[in-house]
């Protein structure tokens, strides 16, 4: 959709395209979603700590949502993460937990959230009795999220005719 298809022909009657890309004027333009304008937006932070270790690509796939869409980043988990259900099923859970609380707390419509920023703090606590062993760490992961969302009025419901 972004491509504008020229086709000529050269002095020897053969066919050929050129491509040329467009300029995108705004932001969100060639997405199905609007990114919202800084009026309508609000922001809300979730802290969350996981105790399991993540994997360095899902630290790369976590870090990769800023400014995305919640709904194309749990479809990134869910097409990157087909092999190893496991760890798709634990990443779901760390976007799908603040997405209820949003929708349960604000009536927030799914497609009006996005990821704005996300942190991961690695922590590692030692046990102070063991000073040389250091394979008795205990891993875990603080993972801050912001989420830009966007609130609509209420739905007023339509009179029926009869």
């Amino acid at each position: 959709m972004n491509r504008i298809l020229y086709e000529n022909r050269c002095r020897c009657n053969k066919e050929f395209s050129v491509t040329k890309k467009r300029n995108l004027s705004i932001r969100s333009e060639g997405k199905p979603l609007q990114y919202p304008e800084s009026i309508e937006i609000t922001s809300k932070v979730f802290y969350i700590k996981y105790e399991k270790k993540l994997s360095s690509i899902a630290k790369l796939l976590l870090n990769s949502f800023r400014n995305k869409y919640i709904y194309y980043a749990i479809d990134d988990i869910l097409d990157l993460f087909k092999s190893n259900p496991l760890e798709r099923d634990h990443l779901l859970s760390i976007l799908y937990s603040p997405i209820i609380s949003l929708q349960n707390n604000f009536s927030i419509n799914f497609f009006d959230i996005w990821i704005h920023e996300i942190y991961i703090n690695e922590v590692s606590k030692v046990n102070k009795f063991f000073k040389n062993d250091y394979s008795n760490f205990e891993q875990f992961n603080y993972i801050t999220i912001k989420f830009l969302y966007k609130t609509r009025g209420p739905i007023k419901k339509i009179d029926s005719l009869w």
